[in-house]
């Protein structure tokens, strides 16, 4: 009686009418579609791969993508038009700081991600007595980013508060509120007490506090949590607030959908003075501090 004999072949011998896909063989728009999965950071390298990746990571159908919603109505609120050829050039020119609303805020993508950044000058903020010429003065500096910036004279009192419409913001993304500040030469009883800063997310119940001592000397020298130096300019992360994707659904009232920031010192009824405020920045916690 005879036996069969039966020998083991490797899975991948048996596989019949395999094929493997190049890269050669995709298409254009096949390569677009992948690469819109990725982040524009992704895409500027893989550009690099091939001609074919090239012209793929230049299409508008890809760069439309990557360029939210609310972008388009910025470019109706710019100071100065916007031109452009292609989506992808639109999309780097939102990079670059656009401003808008009169000069009174700034508009930018992050660059490697897309995510949407804003930051409102001292005129779009709520200051105690900023419109008394006895305590604050609005004055223009060739290093501030806007025409015109506050200025304390002196108060004892000092509170600014401010707030910002989530919708304007991008969505399943955290967020940090920067304050945007300078202290003259001769500025009074700052490094002796804490400045309160605050801020609460749009459901109101993220909210977040801190107090923040303003050592100028240690500054200068050595910079502390929360607080950065970009050309002498005092960038202080006063809180964080994270907006989640769809978390808003439901929400009719508009007051719920604001984040709402502050910066305090209410203490002590000893006078303050020469404080430059240049405004707030809201950005991704992921951006490098400055616009």
């Amino acid at each position: 009686m005879s036996s069969a004999v039966v020998h083991d072949r490797p899975a991948e011998a048996t596989m019949e009418n395999s094929s493997e896909i190049n890269l050669p063989e995709l298409t254009e728009s096949c390569i677009s579609a992948i690469l819109s999965f990725t982040t524009p950071r992704d895409v500027c390298r893989l550009s690099a791969v091939s001609r074919l990746f090239t012209a793929a990571a230049n299409g508008d159908s890809l760069w439309n993508k990557f360029i939210p919603q609310q972008c388009y109505q910025i470019l109706s609120r710019a100071v100065t038009p916007i031109e452009f050829a292609s989506k992808r050039e639109l999309y780097f020119r939102l990079c670059d700081s656009v401003l808008i609303d009169g000069g009174t805020q700034i508009f930018s993508l992050e660059r490697s991600t897309g995510k949407i950044e804003y930051m409102l000058s001292a005129t779009e903020l709520s200051i105690a007595w900023g419109n008394d010429q006895h305590y604050w003065n609005w004055v223009s500096r060739n290093d501030s980013r806007f025409e015109v910036l506050a200025e304390l004279k002196y108060v004892w009192w000092f509170c600014v508060s401010g707030q910002i419409d989530c919708r304007l913001l991008s969505e399943d993304t955290q967020y940090r509120v920067v304050f945007v500040l300078k202290f003259a030469e001769r500025s009074r009883d700052w490094t002796t007490l804490p400045i309160n800063f605050s801020v609460t997310g749009p459901d109101e119940q993220e909210r977040e506090s801190r107090r923040v001592f303003i050592e100028m000397q240690r500054v200068h020298r050595d910079p502390i949590d929360h607080i950065f130096e970009d050309a002498e300019w005092l960038e202080v992360v006063a809180g964080e607030f994270t907006l989640r994707a769809n978390g808003n659904e439901g929400v009719t009232e508009s007051s719920h959908m604001k984040c709402k920031f502050g910066m305090r010192e209410v203490s002590r009824t000893r006078v303050k003075s020469g404080l430059f405020l240049d405004g707030v920045r809201i950005e991704p916690v992921n951006s490098s501090v400055g616009v």
